[in-house]
C-alpha cells in the first residue's frame, strides 16, 4: 500500500499488475497497468518513501468528521483447511480518506508496522501461500514428531483484557488496554460547522455570537473526541475479537454447505460465494462490491478457529479443527441483544463445525465435518442488566412470539435439516419462565402446522439440576439420550470431490447466554462424533477405549473446545467462558468455581459500562445505525435495536392518527400534523420532559396534544383558534447543553405561536378529551397552565413577554391592562424519526371521511426547514381567511439561544456534565 496524491493505492504482491486506488473522495478505481519508475504516471506521486504491507481491506465507513478506509496491518495464521490457510486479524488501521491528514496517519501506520516483531513481519500472509488441495496433508502442514501435539492455536486465550470503558479510567487505574490489538486512529483538524439560522436585521444579539462560536468550538472538540472513541472501538473490534479471513477458502459456509467445492481449486474469490448471514464486514465492503472490484473484497467472519495435528502409527496423520462462525443478523453484546427479532434471527447465533482431515502417505485426503448450532431462545424477550442474575421478561403476545419462533425454525430446517432442540435452562427459578414459554411455542408451531413435526425434536435438560454437586459425569446420561439422534444425523464425509455421506440435521443447543453450559454440551457431543469418525475411517486402533486410546488426544480436543468457548464468550459477554475447567480437564474443581465468580463480576461491570457503546458500534458496522446514532449512544448511555427507527416511526404515526381522530373538530381539514416536544404550558419555554406531543394544524385551529404511548390515548391537549394567532416565530430552540449536537441550530429548532384570548391568564385551562365515545370532545378545567414558572427561562418569559412582530419588549403594565390577553406556546420539533401527515380526500366518493397520508419529503428534512414549513402553512391558512398581515406575521429569531441555555443550566448540572465528559467522552 502506498500513499498517492489522490488516495491510497494497493497493489497485489502475487500479481503486481493488479492494483486498486481508494480515492480521497470515496471513489474506487481498479487498474491492471504497472507503473514503472522509468514511465511514471502523472496522477501517481507517492507521498511516502516506503510502502506498507497490508493483509486485507476491511472496508470503508463515514463518521461525522471524515471517511475512513480500514485495513488489516497484521495477522496470524490459525491453521489450514483443505490446503487453504485461515488467518486471524490482530491489528488494523483506520486511515482517513482526506488529503489533509492522510500523510500523517499513513506515516503513523508505518511506524506501527515497523514496531512489529521480525517474526510477525516475516509471516505476512500472501494470497499465494495457501498451498494446493493435494492428497497428502503433510505437504500443507508439518506433522508433529509424536502423538499427539497440538498446534499453537490450542493454547488458552489470554484473560488480561476484559474490555475498555474510557481513556480516563485507564489513566485513573494506571492500567492500559492489553491484548494483541495495535491500531492506528486517524483524526482530522477540520470540521463542518453547524448550520446557523438567519436572524432578522432588527433583532440584536450583541455580544452573543462570539460566545456561541466559542461553544461551537467546544462542541467540535467533543465530536472529535467521540469520533476518536468510535475509531478506537472499531479497531478493537476488528483487531482483538477473533476476526477470521482467508484468501481462498469460504469461511461463511460449512464443508457440506459448499457441496464439497473448495475455492482453491476453482480460483473463484470468496466474496462471490460467501453467505451474507456470516459475512461480518459485508456492509463496509459495499464500495468495493458496487465498483465491481469483488476480488479485493475479503469476507471476514467473527468467530474462532482452533486446530491441532496428530500422527498415528503406520504413517497416517489427522488434523482436528473447530471452526465457529457468528451470524451477523442479530449480532451483539450479552444484555443488549436477547431473543429474536421480527424476522426470526436470534442473538448470539453461532454455527460450530468440527472438521477431521485424515491423510496417509500416497493416499487422497478424507474430510469429515460435523456441525452444531447455538442461539438465543427464539422469541421476543429481554433481560435488563440489573444485578448478577436479572430476571428475564417475555415481550409481546403469544401470536407474535409463535410467528417469530416458526420463522426461525423454518429457516434453520431449510438450511440444515432436522432440528434437535436441546434446552439447558433451569426448570425452576428465574429461568423457568423462558423454558416453559419455549416449550409452549414449539408445541404451538407444530400444532398450527407452521413447522413439520418430523423435523423437530424438543429436549429439555436442566443442566444445573442434573450436574449439581459438580457431578459433570452425568453428562453421559444426556449423551445416551441423544445417541439415536447422533446415529441418525450422521456427518458430512468426502474424499476429493466425491461426497460419501451427508449430515441430515443439527443439534441446536441453548442456555440463557448460549455460552458456558452450551459449550460443555456441544463439546461432549463432538467428542462422541469424533470417536465414531476415527473408527469409520479406519484410524482408531482401539475403538472400545474411545479417545483415551491415544495419549493426550482427549486433552488436546478439550483444549480446542475450551478455546472455542472462550472466543465466543469474549465476543458476546466480554470474558472467558465459565466452566472452562471442566471443558479442558473433564473435571470440576474449586479453582474453576472461583474463576467463574470473578467472570460473573466482570460481566456485570462490562454489561453496565461498556456493552451499550460496543453494541452501538456493532450496529454501525453492520449498517443498522448512522454515525449520529452512535454519538447519541454516548449521551443516552444505552443502545437501540436495529429496527428502532422503524418501530418508533410506526408508533408515532399511530399517535398522530389517534390524536387527530380524537381532538379535531368535525368539518376541519388537517393541513399538517407532526411530532414536537413542548412544556404543555402557556408562556413557558423550558422543556423538562422529552415525551412526545402532536401538533395538528387544521383550517380552523392549532392543536397541541400530549400523547400517552402506554395507554395509547391523548392525556391532554390545548386548542388555539387560528384567528387568534397574530404572530408565529421559528428559530433555535436549545434545551440541552450536554449532547455535542445540542448547539446545532438546524437540529434544534422550534416554533412559537403568539395568540390572544378573551380570558385572563389565570383562567386559561387545559382541555381533556372524553375518549369514551369516538369523536366526542369535552372541556374540563383541570390545571392552570399559566401559573407554572419553570426555571429562569420561564420566569423571564412570563415577566417580560416579547412582542416579536414589533421586535421590542412590551411593558408589563400594558400587558395587564390589555384586552384580550396575549400568550404564547412553544414547540420544539423532533430531531429524529419525524412523522408528518396531512389529510387526503377519499376517492371512494362524497361523504366518506378523509384519511391521513404521510409526507415523506418533509420527514427527511431538518427541523429548521420543517419549522419554516409549519409557519408558512399557518400563514397560508390565515391568508385564505384574510386574517393576516404577511409582512409582519412570521418572525425568525432564536427561541432559546445557546447563551441563554447555558445561563439557565444549574451548577449541579454543570458539574455533572463535566464529570460525565471526563468519564465517558
Amino acid at each position: 500500500m502506498t500513499l498517492e496524491r489522490s488516495g491510497y493505492r494497493l497493489r497485489s504482491i502475487d500479481v503486481p499488475s493488479k492494483s486498486i486506488l481508494l480515492g480521497f473522495g470515496g471513489s474506487v478505481h481498479a487498474s491492471d497497468e504497472i507503473v514503472t519508475p522509468a514511465q511514471p504516471s502523472e496522477s501517481v506521486e507517492p507521498a511516502t518513501e516506503q510502502p506498507a504491507i497490508v493483509h486485507a481491506i476491511v472496508g470503508t465507513f463515514t463518521l461525522d468528521i471524515s471517511s475512513y478506509v480500514l485495513v488489516v496491518t497484521d495477522s496470524r495464521c490459525r491453521g489450514t483447511i483443505a490446503g487453504s490457510q485461515i488467518y486471524e486479524a490482530t491489528a488494523v488501521a483506520a486511515l482517513p480518506l482526506s488529503s489533509g491528514c492522510a500523510k500523517a496517519e499513513f506515516a503513523s501506520m508505518l511506524r506501527g508496522i515497523r514496531k512489529a516483531s521480525p517474526e510477525k513481519r516475516n509471516s505476512t500472509p500472501q494470497s499465494g501461500d495457501e498451498g494446493s488441495d493435494n492428497s497428502n496433508l503433510e505437504s500443507a502442514l508439518a506433522a508433529p514428531e509424536h502423538l499427539p501435539k497440538a498446534d499453537s492455536s490450542a493454547k488458552p486465550v489470554s484473560t488480561a483484557s476484559l474490555g475498555w470503558i474510557s481513556p480516563q479510567f485507564t489513566k485513573i487505574f494506571g492500567r492500559g488496554r492489553t491484548g494483541s490489538t495495535s491500531s492506528t486512529i486517524g483524526t482530522t483538524t477540520s470540521i463542518v460547522e453547524p448550520t446557523s439560522s438567519k436572524l432578522p436585521e432588527d433583532f440584536e444579539l450583541s455580544g452573543e455570537m462570539s460566545h456561541v462560536e466559542g461553544e461551537l468550538a467546544k462542541t467540535s472538540s467533543s465530536i472529535r473526541r467521540m469520533e476518536d472513541r468510535v475509531l478506537e472501538e472499531i479497531s478493537r473490534l476488528f483487531g482483538d475479537t477473533g476476526m477470521l479471513f482467508s484468501y481462498s477458502y469460504d469461511l461463511t459456509r460449512s464443508l457440506q454447505g459448499k457441496n464439497g467445492q473448495i475455492l482453491a481449486s476453482s480460483g473463484a474469490p470468496p466474496a462471490l460465494v460467501a453467505d451474507v448471514d456470516y459475512w461480518f464486514n459485508h456492509h463496509l465492503q459495499q464500495s468495493l462490491i458496487a465498483s465491481g472490484n469483488v476480488e479485493w473484497a475479503v469476507p471476514m467472519v467473527q468467530g474462532s478457529m482452533q486446530m491441532a495435528i496428530c500422527e498415528v502409527p503406520g504413517g497416517a496423520s489427522f488434523q482436528v479443527s473447530v471452526l465457529s462462525r457468528r451470524n451477523r443478523q442479530r449480532i451483539g453484546m450479552r444484555y443488549e441483544r436477547r431473543g429474536a427479532n421480527e424476522k426470526g434471527h436470534v442473538a448470539n447465533f453461532v454455527e460450530t463445525e468440527q472438521i477431521l482431515s485424515v491423510a496417509a502417505s500416497g493416499q487422497q485426503a478424507h474430510y469429515t465435518s460435523f456441525v452444531q448450532t447455538r442461539g438465543s431462545i427464539p422469541f421476543f424477550w429481554k433481560q435488563p442488566p440489573t444485578g448478577l442474575h436479572p430476571a428475564p421478561v417475555v415481550l409481546k403476545s403469544d401470536d407474535e412470539n409463535t410467528a417469530v419462533c416458526a420463522a426461525h425454525l423454518q429457516r434453520e430446517i431449510g438450511r440444515s435439516g432436522r432440528q434437535v432442540l436441546i434446552n439447558l435452562v433451569e426448570h425452576k427459578g428465574r429461568e423457568a419462565v423462558l423454558g416453559a414459554k419455549y416449550a409452549s411455542l414449539v408445541g404451538q408451531c407444530v400444532a398450527d402446522e407452521l413447522v413439520d413435526a418430523c423435523m423437530i425434536r424438543y429436549i429439555p435438560w436442566d443442566f444445573h439440576h442434573e450436574t449439581r454437586g459438580m457431578r459433570y459425569d452425568r453428562l453421559e446420561l444426556l449423551l445416551e439420550q441423544l445417541q439415536r439422534e447422533v446415529s441418525n444425523m450422521g456427518y458430512h464425509w468426502r474424499v476429493g470431490e466425491q461426497v460419501l455421506t451427508k449430515q441430515s440435521g443439527v443439534f441446536r443447543v441453548n442456555c440463557m447466554d448460549c455460552l458456558d453450559r452450551t459449550n460443555v454440551v456441544q463439546s461432549t457431543i463432538a467428542r462422541s462424533v469424533l470417536n465414531e469418525q476415527l473408527v469409520r475411517l479406519g484410524v482408531h486402533i482401539a475403538p472400545e477405549k474411545g479417545l483415551a486410546a491415544y495419549q493426550g488426544l482427549e486433552a488436546m480436543l478439550n483444549n480446542l473446545w475450551a478455546n472455542n468457548g472462550d472466543y465466543i464468550s469474549r465476543q458476546y459477554a466480554g470474558t472467558m467462558a465459565m466452566k472452562g475447567d471442566f471443558t479442558r480437564t473433564g473435571k470440576r474443581n474449586f479453582s474453576g468455581l472461583m474463576n467463574d465468580a470473578s467472570y460473573s463480576l466482570a460481566r456485570l461491570w462490562i454489561s453496565t459500562f461498556r456493552d451499550y457503546f460496543s453494541q452501538s458500534v456493532l450496529d454501525f458496522i453492520l449498517g443498522n445505525q448512522k454515525a449520529s446514532d452512535v454519538f447519541r449512544t454516548i449521551i443516552d448511555l444505552r443502545s437501540r435495536e436495529p429496527d428502532y427507527a422503524l418501530q418508533l416511526s410506526r408508533t408515532r404515526e399511530a399517535a398522530v392518527e389517534a390524536s387527530t381522530a380524537i381532538v379535531v373538530h368535525d368539518g376541519e381539514c388537517v393541513l399538517l400534523a407532526c411530532i414536537v416536544h413542548t412544556p404543555m404550558a402557556l408562556n413557558t419555554l423550558k422543556v423538562r420532559e422529552t415525551a412526545d406531543a402532536v401538533m395538528v394544524l387544521t383550517d380552523g385551529a392549532v392543536y397541541i396534544c400530549s400523547y400517552d404511548y402506554q395507554l395509547e390515548k391523548v392525556s391532554r391537549f390545548q386548542r388555539i383558534e387560528l384567528e387568534s394567532i397574530y404572530t408565529v416565530q421559528h428559530g433555535a430552540y436549545i434545551t440541552d447543553t450536554l449532547a455535542p449536537h445540542s448547539l446545532d441550530q438546524a437540529r434544534n429548532h422550534g416554533v412559537m405561536l403568539y395568540f390572544t384570548t378573551s380570558e385572563t391568564q389565570s383562567d386559561i385551562k387545559v382541555e381533556l378529551p372524553d375518549q369514551s365515545a369516538e369523536g366526542a370532545i369535552a372541556s374540563a378545567p383541570t390545571e392552570d397552565l399559566s401559573s407554572k414558572v419553570e426555571g429562569s427561562i420561564s420566569a423571564q418569559a412570563t415577566a417580560d413577554p416579547r412582542d416579536p412582530a414589533e421586535g421590542r419588549s412590551v411593558s408589563p403594565a400594558v400587558v395587564a391592562a390589555a384586552t384580550p390577553v396575549k400568550s404564547f406556546v412553544a414547540c420544539k420539533l423532533a430531531s429524529e424519526v419525524q412523522v408528518v401527515m396531512q389529510s387526503v380526500a377519499s376517492s371512494s366518493g362524497t361523504g366518506a371521511p378523509a384519511s391521513l397520508m404521510r409526507l415523506g419529503a418533509l420527514e427527511g428534512q431538518s427541523p429548521e426547514l420543517l419549522a419554516e414549513c409549519v409557519c408558512s402553512a399557518i400563514q397560508s391558512a390565515k391568508s385564505r381567511a384574510g386574517q393576516v398581515d404577511a409582512s409582519r406575521f412570521i418572525v425568525e429569531s432564536p427561541i432559546i439561544s445557546a447563551v441563554t441555555a447555558k445561563q439557565s443550566t444549574s451548577l449541579v448540572d454543570k458539574v455533572s456534565n463535566r464529570l460525565y465528559k471526563a468519564l465517558w467522552v
